[in-house]
């Protein structure tokens, strides 16, 4: 009788590539909608329709498997923001745009804003993400003397509080923002950041492009 042939590698390999991605994806599901980590492994690999004991092939950890995911989600949405300000050149433009897009998140895509309130304070630190993109922002303008502030770092760490704080609240009471209050908070930040009040106010004022590819960013 002949041997039964093993699987080749290559398809051993894409085998375990979909169920890691499988996995990070229902992560992303369940950040988005149920806006928690505390969620048991077999919650997950329920959801991600892989076999319980398939998770720790992959993650050593729930921990683990929640920053890939969220790192995921928001490293895509950096790059969509990238898109967005392509062919801005002022700072202050490209600032401001971060800011009102990313504080909108609450009204315009709820489930990416519940992934950035859940994962946002563990990637001011990352390398990917939006944490470095406002860092790189923010020093392009003290570079440019656009912005009169000593530290990019410190200013990025106030930055980030404002805009995590402002969207948390806008998901838990929709009704305390309007329409108007995300460019309020981009011109007090502009205005932080020494750009002066007429020129702040002229710059939030400016017609805010919606970052391409918004469906599906979960």
């Amino acid at each position: 009788m002949s041997a039964v042939p093993e699987p080749s590698v290559a398809r051993v390999d894409r085998r375990k590539a979909r169920t890691r991605r499988a996995l990070v994806e229902a992560a992303r599901r369940i950040l988005a909608s149920r806006g928690t980590t505390d969620v048991s492994i077999q919650d997950i690999t329920d959801e991600a329709d892989v076999g319980l004991g398939s998770f720790y092939n992959h993650f050593s950890s729930k921990a683990e498997l929640f920053e890939e995911a969220a790192g995921e989600a928001l490293e895509e949405y950096g790059q969509r923001l990238d898109k967005s300000s392509a062919g801005m050149d002022d700072p202050a433009e490209i600032f401001a745009l971060g800011v009102r897009l990313t504080a909108g998140l609450a009204r315009t895509q709820p489930a990416v804003a519940q992934i950035l309130v859940q994962a946002g304070e563990v990637f001011l630190v990352s390398d990917r993400g939006l944490a470095p993109r406002a860092r790189r922002d923010i020093q392009r303008g003290i570079d440019t003397g656009r912005f009169a502030v000593a530290s990019a770092d410190v200013a990025l760490v106030a930055t980030a509080g404002a805009v995590l704080t402002y969207v948390q609240v806008a998901l838990a009471s929709p009704d305390r923002f309007d329409d108007t209050s995300v460019d309020a908070l981009a011109e007090l930040l502009l205005r932080m950041l020494g750009v002066p009040a007429r020129s702040a106010r002229a710059v939030v004022q400016r017609p805010l492009p919606a970052p391409s590819g918004t469906p599906g960013w979960t």
